[in-house]
């Protein structure tokens, strides 16, 4: 053999050059490094010893390894279901705090420190991955002790992470949380077990990032629902105002002003038109009272039901646009909490509202329905479908689209879902399901 050997090292893909130039009787080596012939020959007479030659352009590609931000590593899994590193590049001292012979020499030391929560999910990815033959993906935490060294979960902070917060902020003073991302090809299974190669690197800062981006986005939808049960009480206060003070009023103007008619002379036609005209704009002022407090809370919600009230606001629809409108019902009284019927009724004027302004419909079919049995879940399914003229998805997601957006938002914040089926020329189809929790349902 000529040349000089500078490193030896175990790769589980070795070619089959090198391995014909390896002893058949010497067994596996783990790593050695030799830097003339004298170093490689006593490496070779070792017992428990196989060598791999690696040269200088094998060794320039470990140090590119070395260098980068994360650990690359070999793994493999072997029959007894056993973990092994072949290899680790030095990454894993600033990742794991755990330098690359004690990770080699003893897995558990990674093994160990997988947070209780995450470390199914770790053997799980792992064996599926080695099943199907495909990448390996895992995304989870690790448990360091004080310097960043790798050590098993301790009891309190296994309680703090069961309550779902950001784990920078729950850990104990003794414990620090790394959340890594682990990336490995599937490289091979055969006889003696599976290979990957891969890199782990630290994500921490990402999914800290992610953890609080979806915790503003929870109390975004906490605000929301506020604002809107605010809203809903506030439309409600200012109806029965409306209804119990200024009808009120306009009732006493029309008969104090009939009063005042039956005592007009005679011959006076100009006062007589003149009170007629009045008594007309007291009409016209109680319509418009009425429609107001219809349109803040309308009182056949309150006193008929959600599917009453459907009906109503379809036929008030159909009287001021001349467009039918055909209403399918499971049943004329579906029991609904206040929540979820001034929620449904809301959607239901909203897209009564599209229709009317963009739609250019003929004919509107207006499904309300109570879905599920006594075993499954139960439902209520609010569907309103036109023939006009439909939109495609980009004009669903103009920046402006509110009506459509307010439907989805309102309707997940009762854990429900929205389907909207759209095509230019195809009309328009909103299906609304929402659940119906046992504390949904009023007393009939």
């Amino acid at each position: 053999m000529s040349g000089t050997v500078s490193h030896i090292e175990p790769v589980a893909d070795i070619s089959r050059e090198a391995a014909a130039q390896r002893s058949p009787q010497l067994p596996p080596v783990q790593q050695c490094s030799a830097s003339d012939a004298t170093s490689l020959a006593a490496a070779l007479q070792e017992q428990e010893w196989s060598a791999i030659l690696c040269d200088k352009n094998e060794l320039d590609h470990y140090s590119f390894l070395d260098s980068l931000p994360g650990m690359a590593c070999q793994i493999k899994l072997d029959k007894q279901g056993t973990l092994h590193f072949p290899y680790v590049s030095e990454g894993c001292v600033d990742l794991l705090g755990i330098t690359q012979p004690a990770l080699q020499q003893n897995p558990n030391l990674l093994i160990n420190c997988l947070h209780p929560d995450d470390a199914a999910a770790f053997w799980q990815s792992m064996r599926l991955s080695a099943a199907q033959a495909t990448p390996w993906n895992w995304e989870g935490r690790i448990v360091l002790q004080p310097g960043g060294l790798a050590r098993p979960l301790s009891p309190p902070l296994s309680r703090a992470a069961d309550e779902g917060e950001n784990d920078s902020k729950n850990e104990s003073h003794t414990d620090e949380i790394k959340w890594v991302n682990l990336r490995a090809k599937h490289h091979e299974t055969n006889l003696d077990g599976t290979v990957w190669k891969g890199f782990m690197v630290n994500i921490t800062p990402n999914k800290q990032a992610e953890i609080e981006l979806e915790h503003s986005r929870q109390r975004l939808c906490e605000l929301s629902a506020h604002i809107e049960s605010i809203k809903e009480e506030e439309r409600t206060r200012i109806a029965r105002e409306i209804h119990d003070e200024i009808g009120v009023l306009l009732t006493a103007l029309k008969m104090d002003l009939a009063w005042v008619a039956k005592r007009l002379p005679s011959g006076n036609s100009a006062l007589q038109e003149k009170t007629q005209d009045m008594a007309t704009l007291l009409d016209t002022a109680g319509k418009a009272s009425n429609n107001l407090v219809h349109s803040l809370r309308p009182g056949s919600l309150d006193c008929f039901g959600i599917v009453a009230a459907i009906e109503i606001e379809a036929g008030e629809f159909t009287k001021r646009t001349g467009i039918p409108c055909n209403i399918i019902k499971s049943s004329d009284d579906i029991e609904a909490s206040d929540e979820l019927s001034i929620t449904l009724f809301r959607v239901f004027q909203e897209t009564l509202n599209n229709i009317m302004k963009h739609a250019g419909a003929r004919r509107v079919v207006v499904q309300i329905l109570k879905t599920g049995t006594e075993h499954d879940k139960k439902h209520i399914e609010l569907i309103v479908s036109d023939d006009g003229c439909g939109f495609d998805e980009t004009a669903q997601n103009k920046p402006r689209s509110f009506g459509l957006r307010g439907i989805q938002e309102r309707i997940s914040q009762l854990g429900g879902k929205v389907t909207i089926a759209s095509d230019p020329g195809k009309g328009t189809k909103i299906a609304v399901r929402l659940p119906i929790k046992d504390s949904d349902r009023k007393a009939g």
